[in-house]
């Protein structure tokens, strides 16, 4: 465990780190990032087998993880080398006296980074909260997550001689629990909170940094039940079930854009798309959870739904396993339940390989959509050549747009596409700043803070603040 004197000496390094980072261009960056994502790629096979030693996650979703971390490091880089984090906010002769008023965004200093657990690649140390903070030119340091120490150290290790370049101080890896993370968040060097993990978690962080006597801004993705409407002209399609499953069941459930609730209709197509959900979830392939809190976690889930009124519970058969892996094997499940039971844990984010799947008249879609609570996606599966799954489509919309931050059409939300466009946030309790994002190149834009530069020349504007 890190102690809370290092922790402290980490944060006023990278504050004296900050100064000096913060006049690198955008060039200077782009070639850094491109740098660290060179050397973990040289490195795959030593990565992929220790993470896969230590999370139970199967080698090809790692390598296939790996290419995503390695891939956002360089395309962070090319977007500030670019300048296209720069919004060329220009305003001639509007102050007062008739001079120009120029916007520039400056670093925001320090930034302390939460590794996340079901991504611990791509949101693991060197993911995408620390690429998207370097990028911006902002030192990071990161904890670990305590259920991975081995892989977050040997990340650690690798960076280090890319990062030789860049001011001392720019990065540091802590360890620990609960406490390591309050006493990282209230140090006073450091400026903003990037984090991926429990509600619980996230709650105390924006706490913390909320009772600084500085304040601090807390960019945290939480939880999400991710809902999923079937409407009905497209329950006949039989292939959503096999896709719906495969988005349940990946990575055995531990993905935050996993679907929690599918609404199918209450008639034929929909009893029928509900019985082939409810198989192919049960009959998918499992490997170990994360941690044994997890799958414990999951287990006892599987245990209270099963003693909920109004629910049908279709699960897997006990996995016939041995060793020490056997108390991390989950047993996939499906909730079914009748909409006016729909309430309380049903609506809430679970882990594992686990969904809800409640058939309900179409005409109570939009009272269902009402009492959900905010999400990172909602999902909407339309027959486009019918009429009334269109007109459905549109009255739906704009509730869903209430209520998430990404809404798919005719897909499944696993997959999240690390681009411009993407917007990988939602409102409450999803993210504790809907506007903000955790994936594409926007995600840099969190750890930056406009100064607008009122009559300064700008070759002196150039000198102090590079593009």
């Amino acid at each position: 465990m890190t102690d809370p004197q290092t922790i402290h000496e980490y944060a006023t390094r990278a504050a004296e780190a900050a100064r000096v980072f913060a006049t690198w261009t955008g060039v200077q960056r782009r070639d850094l990032l491109h740098c660290c994502a060179d050397t973990l790629a040289a490195a795959e096979d030593r990565i992929v087998a220790v993470a896969a030693a230590e999370t139970g996650l199967t080698v090809a979703r790692l390598a296939g993880e790996l290419a995503r971390t390695t891939g956002q490091l360089r395309l962070l880089g090319d977007f500030v080398a670019a300048g296209r984090h720069r919004e060329n906010l220009v305003s001639p002769g509007a102050a007062p006296n008739g001079t120009d008023v120029v916007a520039v965004p400056v670093p925001m200093g320090p930034v302390a980074v939460f590794a996340a657990s079901n991504f611990p690649l791509a949101f693991g140390v060197v993911g995408g909260d620390t690429a998207s903070a370097l990028a911006a030119g902002c030192p990071v340091v990161v904890k670990a997550h305590p259920a991975q120490p081995r892989t977050s150290r040997l990340l650690a290790e690798l960076l280090a001689a890319p990062l030789d370049v860049a001011p001392p101080g720019t990065f540091a890896l802590v360890e620990g629990g609960p406490e390591v993370s309050l006493a990282l968040v209230t140090s006073p060097p450091i400026r903003a909170v990037g984090f991926t993990g429990s509600l619980r978690g996230g709650r105390a962080l924006m706490d913390a940094a909320a009772g600084r006597p500085d304040p601090i801004p807390v960019y945290a993705e939480m939880g999400s039940l991710n809902p999923v409407l079937v409407l009905p002209a497209a329950a006949d399609h039989g292939q959503w079930a096999a896709a719906l499953a495969a988005a349940v069941t990946a990575s055995v459930g531990q993905l935050c854009t996993k679907p929690g609730l599918v609404l199918v209709p209450a008639n034929p197509a929909g009893t029928a798309l509900a019985a082939a959900l409810a198989a192919a979830v049960v009959a998918a392939p499992t490997h170990p959870m994360l941690t044994g809190d997890m799958a414990a976690d999951h287990a006892g889930w599987l245990d209270r739904a099963a003693d909920l009124p109004g629910v049908t519970v279709t699960s897997a058969p006990p996995p016939d396993a041995a060793g020490p892996e056997h108390a991390r094997m989950p047993r996939p499940f499906v909730v079914e339940v009748t909409p006016d039971e729909l309430s309380g844990e049903l609506l809430e984010e679970h882990f594992g390989p686990a969904v809800v799947v409640c058939p309900a008249p179409v005409e109570a879609y939009p009272r269902l959509v009402a009492g959900l609570a905010g999400s990172l996606t909602a999902t909407l599966i339309v027959d486009d050549n019918d009429p009334s799954d269109r007109d459905l489509a549109v009255a739906l919309l704009p509730a869903l747009a209430e209520r998430a931050g990404r809404i798919v059409v005719n897909g499944v939300p696993t997959g999240v596409a690390v681009c411009d466009a993407m917007h990988h946030g939602g409102p409450w309790p999803a993210t504790s700043a809907p506007w903000s994002t955790s994936v594409g190149t926007a995600a840099v834009r969190r750890f930056l803070r406009p100064v607008a530069l009122q009559g300064v020349p700008a070759d002196l504007a150039a000198t102090v603040f590079p593009s």
